[in-house]
């Protein structure tokens, strides 16, 4: 073997030909943060566990969970900008770290990638539906290290888990941990999907200007907002 091989399998995951989860920790602590400390830009890193993988894995066997996994990694590839640092960070978990993205814009990339791992099928096993649960940390807000924003994804796609699964969820620390899949219907999600590719807008931006139309309805009650 030589010396560029084996390079590259030390930086690239065999299954799915995805960062490795060393290389992806070291291109995170070494380049990725310290980039945003220089230049002040948000970061955001995402954590997404494979929902009940286990029990695909031994009712139909490794070879198809294998094709599984490389299915997940292909909607990652799919729904992800090109500037996404995406690895396999072992078994059925993966993790992606969003330069120059902010937690609102990752929310909106996510909850798309959710759909469309949602909407996957496999020919061989028809009845077979997967689902992922995600959990998204930003620097600094949630943590300032790799290991800090790591521990903070970990929790969110533990809350994603414990609340029905199929979830895009915050850290437990921010106020705004209640989904937007909690919030919304799945019918008004994908209508809302559809709207922003026809009028080539993001999610988050739409929503937002759903807010200022609802809080200019009732601006008479509120009376003048805050200084400052």
């Amino acid at each position: 073997m030589n010396q560029t091989t084996a390079t590259a399998e030390a930086t690239t995951d065999k299954l799915t030909g995805l960062t490795s989860q060393q290389e992806f920790r070291r291109l995170l602590e070494e380049t990725l943060l310290p980039q945003a400390q220089r230049s002040g830009d948000p970061l955001t890193l995402v954590n997404v566990d494979v929902d009940e993988f286990l029990d695909v894995n031994e009712t139909h066997g490794h070879p198809f969970g294998d094709t599984l996994l490389r299915a997940v990694a292909g909607a990652l590839r799919d729904a992800l900008p090109e500037t996404a640092l995406i690895a396999r960070y072992g078994g059925d978990e993966f993790a992606v770290a969003l330069p120059d993205t902010r937690l609102d814009e990752a929310f909106t990339l996510f909850e798309e990638f959710r759909r469309r791992v949602a909407a996957l099928t496999f020919e061989e096993h028809p009845d077979v539906h997967v689902t992922v649960s995600i959990g998204l940390a930003a620097y600094p807000t949630h943590g300032k290290t790799d290991v800090e924003l790591s521990r903070e994804a970990d929790q969110a796609v533990y809350l994603a888990k414990v609340s029905g699964r199929n979830k895009v969820s915050l850290p437990l620390s921010d106020s705004r941990m209640v989904t937007k899949t909690s919030y919304y219907t799945a019918t008004q999600l994908e209508r809302l999907a559809q709207l922003a590719k026809m009028v080539k807008r993001n999610e988050a931006s739409l929503l937002r200007e759903a807010l200022d139309d609802v809080l200019k309805k009732y601006n008479d009650r509120l009376g003048a907002p805050p200084r400052g």
